[in-house]
C-alpha cells in the first residue's frame, strides 16, 4: 500500500505554530492537511483505536499524548506527520518515493555530527544513530508503528498511576524512553534486526535532521528538506532550546 498524500499535526491550539505549519501546506497543496488540537487527539483515539484509550488517559503528560497520538494517526490512516514546530522546505514526493510501502524516517543525531565529541553524545542519547520523530511517514498499518504502539501500551500497562505521574515529573529522560525518540528508535533498530525486516527507508540526516548551524550553511541547506526549530515546547524553560526559534524558517 502507497504512503497517502495526508499531512498529520497537532498541537494544543491552532493558533501555534501557524506560520510553520503552512510551509507543509504551500508545498503539498494537493494533500488533504489534517490539524488536530487536544480535543481532536482525544475524539480520534477513542473513536479510531479505543483499545488505546486506557493508555492515552493514563499518560500523565501531554507530550506523551501527543507521542501515542502521532504514532496512532499514521497507523490508522497513513501519511507524513510532522511537529508544528518544523518548516517544511520541498514537496515530499520530490525526492521519497511514495508508491513504496516503507516507513520513511530521519536521523536525529550520530556521534561525528554532534557538538561536543563522543562523550558529550553519551549523555543525551542512548544509540550511535538516533532516529527522529518530529516527521516521519508510512501506510496505514505499518508494523514498526504498530510495535511501537504495543510497546507504549505494555509499559503503562505494568506501571500504576502514582509510579507514572512520579517517574514523569522528576526526569525527562523517562518520557523520551516511553513515548519519545529512545523508545522510536530502539523498536526501529529491534524490527530492522530480525530475518524478515518491515520495509523501512532511512533519509540522510541532513534531510530531516540537520542541527541549526548546519541550516546556516550553504553547502548543506540545498539537502535540508525539513527544518526542525527545536521549540521544546514540553521542556522546562530552562531546558529548551530557544535560539533557533527566533529567525524565519529556511523556506525553498
Amino acid at each position: 500500500m502507497p504512503i497517502p498524500r495526508r499531512i498529520i499535526q497537532t498541537h494544543r491550539s491552532p493558533a501555534i505554530g501557524a506560520r510553520h505549519r503552512e510551509t507543509w501546506r504551500t508545498h503539498h497543496p494537493d494533500y488533504e492537511y489534517l490539524f488536530f488540537d487536544d480535543d481532536a487527539c482525544r475524539d480520534f483515539i477513542r473513536q479510531q483505536v479505543p483499545a488505546l484509550s486506557t493508555t492515552y488517559e493514563r499518560l500523565p503528560l501531554p507530550v506523551q499524548k501527543a507521542d501515542l497520538f502521532r504514532y496512532a494517526a499514521v497507523h490508522r490512516l497513513g501519511g507524513v506527520y510532522a511537529d508544528v514546530d518544523t518548516a517544511c522546505r520541498a514537496p515530499l514526493h520530490d525526492y521519497a518515493d511514495l508508491g513504496r510501502e516503507h516507513l520513511l524516517v530521519g536521523i536525529e543525531m550520530t556521534p561525528d555530527a554532534f557538538p561536543g565529541g563522543v562523550d558529550a553524545y553519551s549523555r543525551h542519547y542512548c544509540f550511535p544513530v538516533q532516529y527522529l520523530q518530529w516527521t516521519f511517514a508510512a501506510p496505514p498499518g505499518h508494523p514498526v508503528l504498530g510495535r511501537v504502539l504495543q510497546r507504549i501500551a505494555a509499559f503503562v500497562q505494568e506501571m500504576p498511576d502514582r509510579s507514572l505521574r512520579a517517574w514523569s515529573a522528576a526526569s525527562q529522560r523517562f518520557t523520551l524512553e516511553l513515548t519519545g525518540p529512545i523508545m522510536f528508535t530502539q523498536v526501529i533498530r529491534e524490527l530492522l534486526a530480525q530475518r524478515r525486516a518491515p520495509p523501512v527507508t532511512v533519509l540522510h540526516r541532513h534531510v530531516w535532521g540537520a542541527i541549526p548551524p548546519e541550516l546556516r550553511s550553504p553547502q548543506i541547506l540545498p539537502s535540508v528538506k525539513v527544518a526542525h526549530l527545536y521549540a521544546g515546547s514540553w521542556k522546562p524553560p530552562r531546558a529548551r532550546n530557544d535560539g533557533p526559534m527566533a529567525p524565519d524558517p529556511p523556506r525553498g
